[in-house]
């Protein structure tokens, strides 16, 4: 019995080792992606970040990108469960799904250089599946609290799938720009760059109005003329 006791402590050590080593290499990548991007996680500076030999790594990753893909579900998945807190939180759906609009678009823009690895870096095909993922998880969200609010009156009826992915689809895309290393529009407009985006999906799900205003006729055409 104390050699199979021995024998299960041994075992248990150098899992327990394993896997500490295992996560010293991810949160490296992580680190070094936060950084400088997917690009920037080459397996030769990830393994001297991390403080093991380049060898040791192919043993627990066989390729960047697994490692990159690894790296992309951890970090997506604790963003998920920020939001996806939030949605199944207190208060009515209209005021939550605000609340997990804002707080995406605001954590994009404080955590800028990963959130544009996350959301716009060009990326293998790989790592465009685990954005796809990503990308359907946060349309979930938004349509479980559009059918939450549309039931209690919150909002206008309307097709939720649609309107939840077209959601999913702006908030990255309003971002691609703003999120660029190059750029330095969020140096100073952070804040305006959010309240648009807030501005855009609410309204795009009945809580907000278009501010529309129609001129006189077109003396040539005869048509409308709209202003916004």
């Amino acid at each position: 019995m104390e050699v199979h006791a021995l024998a299960y402590r041994r075992t248990d050590t150098v899992a327990a080792r394993l896997a500490d080593t295992r996560r010293h290499i991810l949160n490296a990548a992580r680190e070094l992606v936060a950084e400088g991007g997917f690009a920037a996680a080459q397996m030769t500076e990830v393994a001297r970040k991390a403080g093991v030999a380049t060898g040791t790594l192919y043993r627990y990753f066989p390729s960047k990108e697994e490692l990159c893909r690894q790296v992309f579900r951890e970090v997506s998945a604790r963003e998920m469960n920020v939001l996806a807190g939030i949605a199944q939180g207190p208060g009515t759906a209209a005021k939550r799904l605000e609340s997990v609009l804002r707080t995406f678009a605001s954590r994009a823009v404080r955590g800028r250089r990963l959130a544009f690895a996350l959301l716009a870096e060009p990326v293998d095909v790989g790592l465009a599946e685990e954005r796809a993922r990503f990308r359907r998880t946060h349309g979930e969200i938004f349509a479980g609290l559009l059918e939450e609010g549309i039931a209690a009156g919150d909002f206008p009826a309307r097709d939720v799938k649609v309107t939840a992915a077209c959601i999913a689809g702006a908030i990255p895309t309003a971002l691609i720009g703003p999120l660029a290393p190059e750029s330095h529009e969020l140096d100073e407009k952070g804040d305006k760059v959010v309240d648009e985006i807030m501005t855009f999906c609410l309204a795009g799900v009945g809580l907000l109005q278009p501010r529309i205003k129609v001129k006189a006729p077109d003396a040539r055409t005869g048509e409308p003329r709209i202003r916004a």
